[in-house]
């Protein structure tokens, strides 16, 4: 297997498959299509609008309790936190493989996952 992209902490266990949305801002929800797993910066209560639609979520900063780890346990989607610079490594529209039970998230172009 692959190195992962990114590795945090698993806060709703499940794996996931799909196309990333960058939300570098709460602005970018607007832009935010069904399905997409979203990463963003940090925990808003403007970014549990976006898990609506999310398939899951990688967060760069927060505790396993903050809102958006919260609100993503109780809807039961793949999130992973302290996912230390996922802004900067995951591409806005890039498909990844984001295995939340062990806080892994890797590119989905690797074959054999």
């Amino acid at each position: 297997m692959s190195d992962p992209l990114v590795s945090g902490i698993g806060v709703c266990p499940g794996v996931v498959r799909g196309e990333a949305k960058v939300l570098r801002s709460e602005r970018d929800i607007e832009e935010l299509r069904p399905g997409k797993i979203i990463v963003i910066p940090h925990s808003s209560p403007l970014y549990a609008v976006a898990l609506m639609s999310a398939s899951g979520v990688i967060c760069e900063n927060g505790g396993r309790l903050s809102h958006i780890c919260t609100i993503a346990m109780e809807m039961g989607i793949p999130c992973i936190t302290q996912a230390t610079r996922a802004m900067e490594i995951i591409l806005d529209g890039q498909t990844v493989f984001l295995d939340a039970s062990s806080g892994l998230v890797y590119d989905d172009s690797i074959k054999g996952l």
